[in-house]
């Protein structure tokens, strides 16, 4: 029997038990229920055990069944414009594709990508730190870079969903995300935090204190740990489908040159949202407008049929399960329960920073990284009364939980370009499980000991 069948079997055993609980202690049935049906959703996902758009949809089934919380809650997901922006990006992705600007970019790519797999992934997450400074959505840099990355993986020979190939696109989804949890407009949880801190304390944080706290050590390490591993664990020898005889590439047709243009504005919108302040997910579905649009689009009535729109519904599902699990207070008793079990001693230096990190880490395992600064910060103050370190300290420990993390389905941009590209997210537990340990053994260390150079921790 396969490992990740013992893993789900031994959760649907523990999913019964709390489904009966009730019936001998005092505990609460909708917590009961609700804790059963978010593990369920979670070992489904990690394990992969069946397609993640399937174990959203019975997410989104048992939760509506056994009453955890009412339709506008279960499927808030899709009220969030994380879930839109997704649904824009399937449109954007598959026009690039289908039309050969991926492969045409690709093709330009490979005079400078001649140096083999290394070359490549250092190549793929470079240049995903440095879209993390314009566009201020993980999900549309993987929306932008994903489909190019399928199109150089095809060019080179590796087999879809083969080791190369899921090397090669998890760089995309870990070079997206990881390092650009220390830039401070570049993901969601990090305007969450600040969102939610100025709301509940009134404190606001300047893009370079947060910069130069997280960025110049946590950043930094993940940028050069993220290749390392994707090298050691995915190498493989590209095996390039071009002949060796030069052939002149065929001239830009009008579809091509079209969606060109279709994107350099929509990055544009992206890259500029602070001025004008449309979001990036309506930007998104502008741009999926223009390529459906007769005439002047790049796509065929006809094509909106071959996408796929699994990525979609699961993003649905990730998000609606956060909020199911804050609606039915599931999120806040598990977060006490760890606060109750965690000793956190007055002037406990780097001890503090960890449990407070481990109550982080628990949480955002429950609610997904989006979501888990709504539940963090308002425990703040208590962090700080047990703690005595300052209020601005407490809510920066947040950090580290979102960029040493080890389930891929607490980052829906990870979630989206492992969908998009038909991967299971069982693929990324090994070089998950080998970057969170990276991760406690160096990144959080460095992290802190810099942190109190600079004065933030005690």
């Amino acid at each position: 029997m396969r490992l990740s069948h013992i893993v789900l079997s031994s959760l649907l055993l523990v999913c019964a038990g709390l489904m009966v609980v009730p019936f001998f202690s005092s505990i609460d049935p909708v917590i009961a229920r609700a804790g059963a049906v978010v593990l369920l959703a979670i070992g489904l996902w990690s394990t992969g055990a069946l397609p993640v758009y399937l174990s959203a949809v019975i997410f989104f089934f048992l939760a509506i069944v056994l009453g955890l919380a009412p339709p506008n809650i279960v499927f808030s997901g899709f009220h969030s414009a994380a879930v839109w922006l997704v649904f824009g990006g399937l449109f954007i992705g598959f026009a690039v594709q289908a039309c050969g600007l991926g492969g045409r970019i690709v093709e330009i790519a490979m005079v400078y990508l001649s140096g083999g797999y290394a070359q490549m992934i250092m190549a793929i997450v470079s240049v995903g730190l440095l879209l993390s400074f314009f566009i201020p959505s993980a999900v549309g840099r993987v929306v932008v870079l994903l489909p190019i990355v399928i199109a150089l993986a095809e060019k080179t020979g590796f087999e879809a969903r083969g080791k190369g190939y899921t090397g090669m696109v998890l760089a995309v989804g870990m070079g997206v995300t990881m390092p650009a949890f220390n830039i401070l407009p570049s993901n969601v949880p990090n305007m969450a935090l600040v969102g939610s801190a100025e709301s509940v304390y009134g404190i606001s944080f300047r893009y370079g204190d947060y910069f130069l706290l997280n960025f110049t050590v946590m950043g930094v390490l993940a940028f050069l740990i993220i290749p390392m591993l994707l090298i050691l664990f995915f190498s493989e020898t590209p095996k390039p489908n071009n002949s060796s005889v030069e052939v002149e590439s065929p001239r830009w047709t009008g579809k091509e040159s079209r969606l060109l243009l279709i994107l350099l504005v929509t990055v544009g919108f992206w890259a500029s949202d602070s001025l004008h302040g449309f979001s990036p997910a309506w930007v998104a579905m502008g741009a999926a407008i223009v390529c459906l649009l007769p005439g002047i689009g790049v796509m065929d009535p006809g094509d909106i049929r071959k996408i796929n729109f699994g990525p979609w519904i699961f993003v649905a599902g990730v998000i609606g399960l956060g909020a199911v699990a804050n609606h039915t207070g599931l999120a806040n008793i598990v977060s006490k329960m760890l606060l109750s079990q965690i000793d956190l001693s007055v002037g406990g230096g780097f001890q503090n920073y960890l449990n407070i990190v481990g109550i982080g880490m628990g949480v955002a395992v429950l609610t997904t990284h989006p979501a888990a600064p709504a539940i963090m910060t308002p425990l703040a103050s208590g962090l700080v009364e047990a703690t005595g370190w300052p209020l601005v300290s407490v809510l920066m420990a947040q950090v580290p939980t979102w960029v040493v993390y080890l389930l891929p389905y607490q980052a829906p941009p990870m979630v989206v370009a492992m969908a998009m590209a038909n991967l299971r997210l069982s693929r990324a537990m090994p070089v998950m499980v080998a970057y969170f340990a990276i991760g406690l053994v160096v990144i959080l260390p460095a992290h802190y000991f810099w942190g109190r150079y600079l004065g933030y921790w005690p």
